[in-house]
C-alpha cells in the first residue's frame, strides 16, 4: 500500500465492521494528528452475485476542503478494490443502495431528513476533479401537508381501490416478524427494475427494523392486500434528524439527554416517504397513487411537510405520481463510477 504524500498519513483498519453483508476496508487521513477526512473500499458480495459482475464501491467519503487528502483517500481505495480482483469502482455507497447513497449536488440549503446523506458543495468539484464520472441520479421531492390533491386524484384512488379490492392496513408490530418478511419480499419483487437494485437479505432488513424500532411510526408503515394476498407497501419514517439538529446545539452529556428527552416527549415535523413498491402484477392497476394518497391523508394528521426520497431517475411512471400529488423535486444525488 503507497504511503499518502506530503505530511498525510493512514490509519488502515481492516478487522469487525457492523455490516455484515458487506465487506469494508476503512481509512482515516491524518494531517498534523489530526483526522482531515475518511473513506472505505467496500466489497458487496450481495450486488455481484445478482448483477454478475466485478464492481467494487466507496463510502463514507468524507474531506476537508484539500484535494491533496481527497487525492490520497480515493487512490488509497481504487487499490485495495483492485487487490480484490474489481474492475470497476461506484460510489458513494455508505454501505449499499439500502443505506445512504449518492453525492448531494443540490439544495444545499435544506437539511437532510433521516437517513439521506449531506455534503458541502466542494465535494463536487472534488470528485470531478479524481476523474469520477456520473453514472445516475436519485432524486427528492418535498411536499406540504397544506397543499390539497386534486379532487380528480380522490376520484382515481376511490375507483382504483373500489375495482382492485385492495385494502391498507398498518404494520402489526405484534406480528412483526411475519410483517417483515411481506415487506421484504415485495421490496425485493417491486423495485428490482430500479438501478443498481440488490436484494435485501432478511438479516438487513431485521437489522433496519432493530435499529428503528424506537422512532417508526407503524400508522405510516402500510401494506396493502387483497383477499389476504400483499399487493403493495409504503414505509414512512419520522425525521428524527430535527432533534439531532436541535439537540447538537448543546455539548457532552447534555446534548445525549437532550436529544432522549425530544425523542420521548416530541413529535416531529417533517416526514420522509423511503420506500414505496407495487408488485408486478399490479402494475398497471393503478396502486402507487393509492399508497401516495394515503400516506399523504394520513401524514396531514401530524407533520407539517414530507419528502420522498429517493427515487430513481428512470422511475418516470412513480415521478409522475409524485408530481401530480403536488410534489416538488428539492434535491439531487449523484452516484459515480471509475474504471480500475
Amino acid at each position: 500500500m503507497p504511503p499518502f504524500p506530503g505530511s498525510i498519513a493512514k490509519i488502515f483498519q481492516p478487522k469487525k465492521t457492523p455490516f455484515k453483508h458487506s465487506k469494508l476496508f476503512p481509512f482515516l487521513a491524518l494531517k498534523a494528528g489530526q483526522p482531515v477526512g475518511r473513506i472505505a473500499a467496500i466489497i458487496n458480495p450481495n450486488h455481484n452475485a445478482f448483477h454478475q459482475d466485478r464492481v467494487g464501491f466507496f463510502g463514507f467519503f468524507d474531506f476537508i476542503d484539500d484535494a491533496e487528502v481527497s487525492r490520497a483517500l480515493l487512490n488509497t481505495a481504487q487499490e485495495i478494490l483492485r487487490t480484490e480482483g474489481m474492475n470497476e469502482m461506484r460510489g458513494p455507497f455508505s454501505p449499499s443502495i439500502n443505506d445512504e447513497c449518492g453525492l448531494l449536488i443540490d439544495g444545499y440549503d435544506a437539511r437532510p431528513l433521516v437517513m439521506m446523506p449531506y455534503n458541502p458543495p466542494y465535494y463536487l468539484t472534488h470528485y470531478e476533479k479524481l476523474g469520477l464520472k456520473r453514472v445516475h441520479d436519485l432524486y427528492a421531492f418535498t411536499l406540504s401537508a397544506n397543499h390539497e390533491a386534486p379532487e380528480r386524484i380522490k376520484k382515481i384512488v376511490d375507483r382504483v381501490k373500489k375495482r382492485s379490492g385492495i385494502t391498507i392496513r398498518n404494520v402489526d408490530m405484534k406480528n412483526l416478524p411475519r410483517d417483515l418478511e411481506i415487506i421484504r419480499n415485495l421490496y425485493n419483487s417491486t423495485l428490482e427494475r430500479n438501478w443498481g437494485f440488490v436484494p435485501l437479505s432478511k438479516e438487513e432488513i431485521e437489522g433496519a427494523a432493530e435499529d428503528l424500532k424506537s422512532i417508526v411510526d407503524p400508522s405510516m408503515v402500510l401494506i396493502g392486500e387483497r383477499n389476504g394476498t400483499p399487493m403493495g407497501f409504503s414505509l414512512t419514517l419520522p425525521d428524527i434528524n430535527e432533534f439531532m439538529h436541535s439537540a447538537g446545539q448543546s455539548k457532552g452529556l447534555l446534548r445525549i439527554l437532550k436529544f432522549i428527552w425530544l425523542l420521548k416527549t416530541s413529535h416531529p415535523k417533517r416526514a420522509r416517504l423511503t420506500a414505496l413498491g407495487v408488485a408486478p402484477e399490479f402494475r398497471n392497476s393503478g396502486l402507487a397513487p393509492v399508497f401516495y394518497w394515503e400516506t399523504l391523508a394520513r401524514g396531514k394528521r401530524q407533520y407539517t411537510e414530507g419528502e420522498l426520497s429517493w427515487v430513481d431517475e428512470t422511475n418516470k411512471e412513480i415521478i409522475h405520481a409524485i408530481e401530480v400529488m403536488g410534489g416538488k423535486r428539492n434535491k439531487t444525488y449523484r452516484l459515480f463510477e471509475a474504471t480500475l
